[in-house]
């Protein structure tokens, strides 16, 4: 993923001079409004990143149309096009995890939102549910150094926090990636099986889902060997696909990590190589 993007992003405008009136002066009115509206869209631009550039696509090892590796990004479209005949095109929830850590489960589940996005009739969510190592807002770069407010919060709903309580679009940002979308595990997860058990998230994957039709939504998890978390997940979700390093997990951990899930479950398995 070392070459730069072809297509152009579309660039954040930050307004221009307010216009003349007749007279080649400012209306003191005209200029109240338009100060206003400025501000206005100012705010609006603080809610929606910048669009991420090449070089962060790039490190960050996200796919892009026209990117170099065209092989890389050829296999997301073509796990696209899979998920799709299974799903018969109908939205989905569909939780990403690797057979042992460390095989590409949360880069399968950026890329795979990614692609799904590329088509300017979808829109995708990733779904942080890796408790214990977050990382898709790191991914993103979304936050910076904040620790940011997400889906455990979500959950708890402390009257603490927020006394009319946590909505949805609350723990829904923006990635500065088209009609691509991530909420982040939040600031509580202590005790990620209380969350993954509760009605309360069985209630969010179903509002996200349910919200938009056009809506796929990646489900980011840990593998069943270092949290009983992903089978609690899974049931969840409509779909999993196993993430299985290349040289790192034998046939014999597929297996049973498959079996652990079953064929209804099962979607498929992805293989990777340097991710994580």
């Amino acid at each position: 993923m070392n070459s730069p993007m072809e297509d152009d992003l579309d660039k954040a405008k930050y307004g221009g001079n307010p216009e003349d009136n007749a007279h080649g002066k400012p209306d003191s009115r005209g200029s109240s409004l338009e100060l206003r509206l400025k501000s206005a869209q100012q705010i609006a631009l603080m809610k929606e990143p910048l669009p991420q550039s090449v070089s962060q696509l790039r490190a960050r090892k996200i796919i892009y149309p026209g990117m170099k590796e065209r092989d890389v990004l050829d296999t997301f479209r073509r796990l696209r096009t899979k998920l799709l005949q299974i799903s018969a095109g109908d939205n989905f929830i569909v939780m990403l995890t690797p057979v042992v850590p460390g095989n590409g489960a949360s880069f399968s589940a950026t890329n795979l939102a990614v692609a799904f996005a590329l088509d300017n009739t979808k829109t995708a969510l990733v779904v942080d549910c890796n408790f214990r190592n977050p990382i898709q807002h790191k991914r993103f770069g979304v936050g910076g150094t904040r620790e940011l407010v997400g889906l455990t919060d979500y959950i708890e709903n402390p009257d603490t926090l927020d006394p009319e309580g946590w909505s949805v679009d609350d723990i829904i940002y923006p990635t500065g990636i088209k009609r691509v979308s991530v909420v982040p595990v939040g600031k509580r997860r202590e005790a990620s099986q209380e969350y993954v058990a509760s009605a309360h998230m069985e209630a969010f994957f179903a509002e996200v889902r349910n919200r938009y039709p056009d809506r796929f939504i990646f489900v980011d998890a840990p593998s069943i060997s270092e949290s009983p978390d992903a089978m609690v997940l899974a049931d969840l979700c409509d779909m999993v696909v196993l993430c299985v390093g290349y040289g790192k997990t034998t046939l014999n951990q597929i297996a049973q990590v498959a079996a652990e899930f079953g064929d209804e479950k099962l979607a498929g398995v992805i293989f990777t190589e340097g991710v994580s």
